[in-house]
């Protein structure tokens, strides 16, 4: 009943929060396909829902005006770098909300301003922040941009630290393009020049961690354990928990890639623990529900996606709760069950209502297999077509290559069948 007003976003996200599985249908089989939209609310939830949100959306007005009260203190006072640096401050609380787009915005005035600045620090940080957000929305090419603009300013203004925080994203952008030599080359960079600025162990710290994930995804099994060690190490004297979740986490897809299945299982279990935000639990019980579901253990794999469909909710993230059900409906696919459509069904939904299109592509493909078990061949086809334009447009090479090969797959049985009737 809800209309599509940005003002009710909060509110939508609090009654997902309060809805609870519906008990009468517990041992009905169509429960295990249930999504968000099949869950129970009562009214005395709504109410409450309501209420909080209300409170939520005062709060952020109010915040968000007293967030522009220094910004205009500082340009009337003539101090236009300041500007600059309260609107990615602001920003920054946007971002931390949730309020993702709203947050580039902000970025993005914060850019405007200080273009004309002879100090490039607040342009450089505008930049970075634009980059970040862009990533998190699956802009890859505009992440990849504005990643390389900052660490070039960087780099001219003689900021080290800057330029490797830079060149770290600039990677981690290659990485989700799968892109990962190039990804591999930006890390190298940035450790290269984290190690001449001296200190910055918390960076060189994500940095091991990344290279130890691109060296997994490369299939250099020794380099990867190495510097897995080197992060695990720096993790025993920095202390941050979600960088040693982060770096357990992708230890365990080492692990799974070795075959060694209960180590791998081992580990996403040790970053569980930790404490973390439940957007990154979300996807570590996916992907405990994804290994137990290839070793055969399917009721306990469903019990883990089920704990990361809760994990998504808690987050608040709508990202997450997409990718939770693109995982999800992953899963089904793998299991051969048909009725899992629905998982895809609500990730598509959220994907393009957010405007998250590499999980959109992401999830058309998966589908895409699906749907051909069921006879579905031009569905299928028109799947991997928006898949493969997605991919092209990302600039994601290997994802766009492996869509290609699935539609020559697909065109090969009706060519020779049209053959034959010729």
């Amino acid at each position: 009943m809800l209309p599509a007003l940005d003002e009710l976003e909060v509110l939508r996200l609090r009654l997902i929060g309060a809805a609870s599985p519906d008990s009468s249908r517990a041992w009905d089989s169509s429960s295990a396909y249930a999504t968000v939209d099949k869950r129970i609310l009562t009214p005395a939830e709504v109410e409450r829902s309501v209420e909080e949100a209300e409170a939520a959306l005062r709060e952020y007005v109010q915040s968000l005006h007293d967030g522009l009260r220094p910004l205009f203190r500082s340009f009337f006072s003539g101090d236009t770098d300041s500007a600059a640096r309260h609107l990615v401050a602001l920003g920054e609380r946007h971002e931390g909300d949730g309020r993702v787009r709203s947050a580039r915005e902000c970025y993005r005035a914060a850019l405007r301003i200080s273009f004309p600045l002879p100090d490039k620090g607040a342009q450089v940080l505008a930049l970075r922040r634009i980059a970040r957000v862009s990533l998190a929305l699956g802009e890859f090419r505009d992440a990849a941009a504005h990643y390389e603009r900052s660490a070039e300013l960087a780099r001219h203004s003689g900021d080290l630290h800057a330029e490797v925080v830079a060149q770290t994203g600039a990677g981690n952008v290659s990485l989700w393009q799968d892109r990962w030599s190039e990804a591999e080359r930006c890390y190298l960079e940035a450790l290269r020049i984290a190690e001449e600025a001296g200190g910055l162990e918390l960076e060189k710290g994500q940095i091991f961690n990344n290279l130890g994930s691109v060296t997994t995804r490369l299939q250099r099994i020794e380099e990867a354990e190495r510097w897995f060690e080197r992060a695990f190490a720096t993790w025993s004297v920095v202390q941050s928990p979600l960088d040693l979740s982060v770096c357990l986490h992708n230890q365990g897809h080492l692990r799974a890639l070795q075959g060694r299945r209960a180590e791998a299982l081992e580990t996403y279990e040790r970053a569980l623990a930790l404490p973390v935000p439940s957007t990154l639990r979300a996807l570590i019980s996916a992907d405990i529900a994804e290994l137990l579901s290839e070793e055969g253990h399917l009721t306990l794999a469903e019990d883990r996606a089920r704990a990361a469909e809760e994990h998504a909710i808690a987050s608040g993230s709508p990202y997450a709760l997409g990718r939770m059900y693109y995982t999800r409906g992953n899963l089904a696919r793998v299991r051969g069950d048909l009725d899992g459509f629905t998982f895809f069904e609500k990730a598509l939904e959220i994907a393009r209502d957010k405007g998250y299109p590499y999980l959109e592509a992401e999830t058309l493909a998966q589908y895409a297999d699906l749907r051909l078990k069921t006879g579905g061949v031009e569905e299928a086809q028109a799947y991997l077509e928006s898949a493969r334009d997605i991919f092209c447009d990302l600039g994601a090479l290997r994802d766009h290559a492996r869509a290609k090969e699935a539609l020559a797959r697909l065109a090969a049985p009706v060519a020779s069948l049209a053959g034959t009737r010729d």
